[in-house]
C-alpha cells in the first residue's frame, strides 16, 4: 500500500473510530467495498470499543507522525522496541504533546539501578552504624536506619534521570492506548453516532476527496489504483 492509501486509511479509521489492518486495506479496492467494510464496523462496535479504539487511532497518528511506519504500529507492538531507550522521554514528551496529554507516563527505574540503590543505602547505613558507637547496639541500630533512609531518598532524587524503564503495565502499544484513553479528558466527547450507508457513502466520499484530490463525481465501483489514482 502506497503513502496515499495509508492516509486514506488513517483518515477512514479516524472517521469511523474502527481499525482496518493491511490484509483487509488491500481487499478494498473500490469505494464500494470500503463503503460496505465501514458499514459493517460500526453497526457492531459498542460506545467502550469506540473509545479504545479511537485512543489507539490517535496514538498511532501521532507515532507516525515521529517517523514510524503504519506496518510497526499494532496493539501487540513492543513499547521498549519501538520507543529506543535512549530517545524514550523525549519521544513520549512529543508524542503527548501531540495528544494534548500534559503529561507522559511515569516511566521507572531499571532492575539493576534499583539494586545498586538498595546496595548503596544498606552500606551506608552499615557504615554509618559501625563509626557513629559500635558498643551500642540498640543506638547503632536507629543510625543504621536513618543513614539507610537519608542514602535512599538522596538516592531516588539523583537516578531520576534514569527512569527510563516501562512500568509492567505499560508494555505494549495497545497498553499505552489505553492509557491513553484513561487521560485524554476530551476523548469521549467523540462519541460514536449511529450511522446510516448514506451517511457513511458521503463521509467516505469527501474523505477520498480530501486524501486523493479527485473529482467527487466518481463511481462507487471506481478502482483505488487504475481510475482514481491512488498511489
Amino acid at each position: 500500500m502506497g503513502l496515499d492509501g495509508v492516509e486514506l486509511v488513517m483518515a477512514v479509521e479516524d472517521a469511523f473510530d474502527i481499525q482496518i489492518d493491511d490484509a483487509q486495506a488491500g481487499k478494498l479496492v473500490t469505494p464500494r467495498l470500503l463503503i460496505d467494510f465501514v458499514l459493517g464496523k460500526v453497526t457492531t462496535t459498542t460506545a467502550t470499543v469506540c473509545l479504545t479504539q479511537r485512543a489507539f487511532n490517535l496514538l498511532r497518528r501521532a507515532l507516525i507522525h515521529q517517523g514510524y511506519k503504519r506496518p510497526q504500529i499494532t496493539p501487540a507492538t513492543g513499547l521498549s522496541k519501538l520507543l529506543p531507550v535512549q530517545q524514550r522521554c523525549d519521544r513520549l514528551h512529543q508524542i503527548m504533546q501531540e495528544l494534548g496529554i500534559p503529561k507522559p507516563p511515569q516511566l521507572v527505574r531499571s532492575r539493576s539501578v534499583n539494586a545498586a540503590l538498595l546496595g548503596s543505602s544498606l552500606s551506608a547505613g552499615i557504615g554509618g552504624a559501625i563509626a557513629a558507637c559500635p558498643e551500642l547496639a540498640s543506638l547503632s541500630v536507629f543510625v543504621f536506619i536513618g543513614v539507610v533512609i537519608i542514602t535512599a531518598g538522596v538516592g531516588i532524587r539523583l537516578t531520576r534521570p534514569l527512569c527510563r524503564e516501562f512500568p509492567k503495565e505499560l508494555q505494549t502499544v495497545g497498553d499505552l492506548a489505553r492509557w491513553v484513553m484513561t487521560h485524554k479528558s476530551d476523548l469521549a466527547n467523540a462519541t460514536a453516532p449511529g450511522w446510516t450507508r448514506d451517511q457513511i457513502t458521503i463521509r467516505v466520499r469527501e474523505i477520498i476527496v480530501e486524501q486523493l484530490g479527485v473529482k467527487p463525481d466518481f463511481s462507487e465501483d471506481a478502482n483505488f489504483v487504475k481510475d482514481l489514482g491512488m498511489g
